[in-house]
């Protein structure tokens, strides 16, 4: 719903008395990790971050009082540093106008999609407005959940807001935030995904002084090769924002109100975005802003804030080690086919060529079959299998399903969940589930689906398609969704934003359900959850196998942008959270097997192709590579250092990727078209002192010993071919061994 953006200026705030704390001082360990509260203070730390609090007492406020690197003793924050700042109703709070109302440490609570998620502490601190002043909101409270694990360097918070007796409009918000007096330069990250609207797909800009940017990574760097990080867990797009301001306060949040409207399904011509941001920001015509209801909630979202020290690289490793290890599900890296390409909608979509499909596909050692959009036929809403395609057995299970699982092979499904046909029954039954006014529209708009658009934001929906569910996974032994087609739509009184919320927490609720089935989302045709929010959903396809052509990258090919893709998402991203479809019809000259299959390794990968007319020698060279990843996925890191500094999209440049964890892993290398048959390839996260064996990991051939100093330095690979790769497994030796693998 579109509300007037109101422009107030920021007032002084002096903090009101405080209410005593209703919980005793406290202390609580977890591994490696200590909390503490009391009256005055908080801390919260492990060997890799300290965190510590005043709270609010007399005139002080909830404050950072240190964010502290252990390894150098170096805090980056002043005395007093601002924890968040909000716009509520106009103007602008910071959290030291809040009271304390509780404060506690507790171990962090299991998380049913980690189950090997390392012991963790959460530091809770309750506050509430007491008092209008300043044109503050009366009884507003801001609840705030931090929680640090096991040895990590990183800090992730969660808040919720809870208006008070009034309804309340919620404007510009930090998620996070520190105040420095250490100037330097900060570099910021923006990602965009979907190639139908464009292919580019991260931003990286370095800002020496105060800007406030879109982007979802903020790294600070003070000193060389030290600092301090902030990861937004919201979805990239204008709204969110990272930046600093003259103070020092460097923060990463969101600002709804840049943006107008989500044109969701009705914009279709790349490339346009979706979303279309406010032209006259933060003047009228008016931007959007959240509204909660008298005593209502709405949760903020997630940040992450971090210290390193080393290097760059080490900020992207502390972030996204800890970030796979605890916010990421832990899916299991299924190799499979997808059915759409080549078939599509067609006629070849059907059980019997399926079937041969999934015999071929068990020959070369895949493990699951997705059938893609149309095995519902036009029963969207409904989503019972269209019985033309895949006859049933008489149990409400198809025949292909039944033969699926006689081989030992795993279901996958294809879904637009908040879509429907406008001729399923469930629409009929339940018109008032709707989407008001766009679902109405778009569901009489000629396409190949029909689709109109569900309310996600109303929970007999929500109980409905988590019944739908729970019968796939149940009756047809699904173990992969992939969800589509989900475009954040205004219904009523419920907008885009709140759309959103109501479909990132469904989906959770899936998985809290159903831990050991996998949910990916398709977000093909615009960014929708990526890039952060997206991978701790799941994996995450935003390449339909073609591109944008847009003129963003000139001489961008397919295969190109797939070593983009990678290379974009690398290192703060796992690059094994993004759907790579193998072989979709570029298996031919110049591209070989042994070419593209190292690159579909680092991916969550899927075979678009038909597998029956692989040629014996493709068919084998395949199977190698599937029965070595499959031996190694479970060490093989998830978290990779980006090793070259050319976008490879351009066709020419060699690309590197370094798979990394502990002091092992694997050098994954890329020659294109381009360049001299020799690359030094210089290795992060090697210990100087160590030295480290290379195994060539096609042919086993070993490549040598060397020192870590010696690698940092720069590893001289040779590829004499044009479009030719090296996978080397890269292992430490000696005394080190024993405490160096991975895992």
């Amino acid at each position: 719903m579109l509300t007037r953006a109101l422009m107030v200026a920021a007032v002084s705030l002096t903090a009101v008395p405080a209410i005593p704390p209703s919980t005793p001082a406290a202390e609580v360990t977890a591994g490696d990790v200590y909390a503490r509260v009391d009256g005055t203070s908080a801390v919260l730390r492990s060997s890799g971050i300290e965190r510590r609090w005043s709270l609010p007492a007399g005139s002080a406020g909830l404050a950072t009082t240190a964010l502290v690197d252990p390894a150098t003793g170096h805090s980056w924050s002043v005395p007093a540093s601002n924890d968040f700042t909000i716009t509520l109703d106009g103007v602008e709070v910071g959290s030291a106008a809040f009271n304390l109302v509780e404060a506690k440490a507790i171990p962090a609570p299991p998380d049913p999609r980690r189950a090997d998620a390392p012991p963790g502490v959460q530091l809770t601190l309750r506050l509430k407005t007491a008092a209008a002043k300043g044109g503050i909101p009366k009884g507003v409270e801001v609840d705030r959940v931090y929680t640090l694990y096991d040895h990590a360097a990183v800090i992730a918070v969660d808040t919720k807001l809870v208006a008070g007796a009034t309804a309340l409009r919620v404007g510009k918000y930090s998620l996070d935030e520190l105040t420095s007096a250490e100037p330097g330069p900060a570099e910021v990250h923006a990602y965009n995904g979907g190639s139908d609207w464009r292919d580019d797909f991260r931003h990286v800009t370095v800002e020496p002084g105060s800007f406030d940017d879109e982007g979802e990574l903020l790294r600070a760097e003070p000193s060389p090769g030290s600092g301090w990080f902030h990861v937004s867990e919201r979805r990239g797009g204008l709204m969110s924002r990272a930046g600093r301001d003259a103070s020092g306060r460097t923060w990463v949040g969101v600002d709804n109100a840049r943006d107008v409207i989500d044109l969701g399904p009705l914009a279709s011509s790349p490339p346009d975005y979706n979303r279309v941001a406010n032209p006259a920001y933060p003047l009228t015509p008016p931007g959007r802003q959240r509204n909660v209801a008298p005593l209502g909630s709405l949760n903020l979202g997630r940040a992450y804030t971090g210290v390193y020290h080393g290097g760059a690289e080490n900020a992207a490793a502390a972030f996204a080690t800890n970030f796979i290890a605890t916010a990421m599900p832990d899916y299991p890296r299924l190799v499979g086919l997808n059915s759409f390409h080549p078939w599509s909608h067609g006629p070849g979509h059907n059980d019997l060529n399926m079937r041969a499909q999934a015999d071929a596909g068990k020959a070369i050692g895949l493990e699951s079959v997705m059938l893609d959009d149309i095995w519902q036929g036009s029963s969207s809403g409904d989503w019972v299998f269209d019985s033309a395609r895949y006859p049933d057995d008489g149990h409400g299970v198809p025949q292909f399903v039944d033969y699926l699982h006689s081989i030992d092979m795993r279901l996958g499904l294809w879904m637009s969940p908040v879509e429907f046909n406008k001729s399923s029954q469930t629409r009929k039954d339940h018109p008032n589930w709707v989407c008001t006014p766009t679902g109405q529209v778009t569901q009489f708009i000629q396409d190949d689906a029909g689709l109109g658009v569900w309310d996600v934001t109303k929970p007999a929906f929500q109980d409905y398609l988590a019944g739908v569910i729970d019968r796939a996974v149940t009756k047809w032994g699904v173990k992969e969704f992939k969800f589509d087609f989900q475009a954040w739509v205004d219904c009523g009184a419920h907008d885009y934003l709140d759309y959103e919320d109501a479909f990132v927490a469904m989906v959770r609720r899936f998985q809290v359900a159903h831990p050991d089935v996998t949910f990916e989302l398709d977000e093909t045709n615009d960014q929708r959850n990526w890039a952060f929010e997206s991978a701790a959903i799941g994996p995450s396809w935003f390449d339909n196998g073609h591109t944008s052509g847009d003129g963003h990258i000139p001489g961008l090919t397919y295969v190109s942008k797939e070593l983009h893709d990678l290379w974009v998402t690398a290192p703060w991203l796992p690059t094994s959270s993004i759907g790579f479809g193998v072989y979709d019809g570029y298996l031919k000259e110049p591209y070989t097997a042994r070419y593209l299959m190292p690159m579909a390794l680092l991916s969550h990968f899927t075979f678009w192709t038909d597998l029956t007319k692989l040629s014996p020698a493709d068919a084998a060279e395949t199977a190698w590579w599937i029965d070595w990843y499959k031996t190694h996925r479970d060490g093989l890191p998830r978290f990779s250092y980006e090793n070259t500094t050319a976008d490879p999209a351009d066709g020419v440049s060699w690309m590197a990727l370094q798979p990394w964890q502990g002091d092992a892993g694997y050098l994954f290398v890329f020659r294109q078209a381009g360049g001299s048959s020799q690359q030094s390839i210089s290795l992060k996260g090697v210990t100087p002192s160590h030295s480290y064996s290379l195994t060539d990991v096609r042919d086993g051939h070993v490549l040598g010993t060397y020192s870590g100093s010696e690698l940092a330095a720069g590893l001289n690979v040779t590829l004499a071919d044009a479009y030719s790769s090296q996978v080397i497994q890269v292992t430490p030796t000696g005394d080190c061994a024993p405490v160096c693998l991975p895992g």
